[in-house]
């Protein structure tokens, strides 16, 4: 998982990263000892190396829960992952070990030695980062990915076939794009269709149940129901929040959120990891 999302999981991640690159930053000061720490002859060396692990630690679990608040923003999500979000990171560890610095060492704040500890903290983090990409890669090229393609091929073919949609009474019906509906909700015998168009969302409403408008979709839909009352279609999700005990899904298009009850809420996260992006 490359960004955050505001569930358990990510939380778990989060203390998964700050112990890991914790580790790193001990290995690499202990062992190579840069940055003119090698020729430090103070007693208790280690010791006082060993401070910049704690403080990288805390300064992850901020950056963490951070960009877990950012995902409640609604901000270019390309801007978000390729610049604030890296900065943040960058940044807080930075200010956190150079404030361990000035507490353990100089004994005062400078501003040179900040910008200075950017720059440490940038080449320490930069050669795990790269190593982890690497890995990452090289594990999805040994994945056999034909019959995940296929699938993925299927549904998108699926989405730009325009699929009809009828109603209890005569000439009730509404011919939509598949990848156009954002979701569905039902209220006593009619459902609520609301339809992104790329333009403006729009609602057509059809006197019908859920259950019998969802049998009309495609065998292989990517819309799926997630409460007693709705059905979202997952390439629709920018994220959730929430627990076992139910979810709430945020849409790309919208504002809205649409709830998962306790019911659906392991078959939704299974389903979000397998479905493909929008385009």
């Amino acid at each position: 998982m490359l960004w955050l999302k505001d569930d358990l999981e990510s939380r778990k991640l989060v203390i998964y990263r700050a112990v890991m690159f914790s580790f790193i930053t001990l290995f690499v000061l202990f062992i190579f000892q840069p940055f003119g720490t090698s020729n430090d002859s103070e007693p208790y060396k280690l010791l006082r190396l060993s401070g910049y692990g704690l403080v990288t630690f805390c300064a992850l679990l901020l950056s963490g829960a951070i960009e877990i608040a950012l995902l409640k923003i609604n901000f270019n999500d390309k801007l978000k992952h390729l610049t604030i979000i890296p900065f943040t990171y960058l940044l807080i560890t930075a200010l956190f070990n150079h404030g361990y610095f000035v507490v353990a060492v100089l004994g005062s704040w400078h501003w040179q030695n900040q910008l200075l500890f950017v720059g440490y903290i940038f080449c320490i983090g930069v050669f795990p980062l790269i190593f982890l990409l690497l890995v990452n890669r090289h594990v999805k090229n040994l994945i056999p990915s034909s019959a995940a393609d296929e699938n993925q091929t299927r549904l998108e073919e699926t989405a730009l076939e325009t699929i009809s949609l009828k109603g209890e009474n005569k000439n009730d019906e509404v011919k939509v794009a598949h990848h156009h509906i954002l979701f569905i909700k039902s209220a006593d015998n009619y459902c609520e269709i609301t339809i992104f168009d790329g333009d403006k969302i729009v609602q057509s409403l059809l006197r019908t149940s859920l259950t019998g408008l969802l049998r009309q979709l495609p065998h292989n839909t990517s819309v799926i129901k997630c409460h007693r009352s709705y059905a979202i279609n997952l390439q629709s999700v920018k994220h959730y929040s929430g627990n076992a005990g139910g979810l709430q899904l945020s849409l790309n298009e919208s504002n809205i959120t649409i709830p998962v009850s306790r019911t659906y809420v392991k078959t939704i996260k299974d389903a979000l990891l397998l479905a493909p992006k929008t385009c």
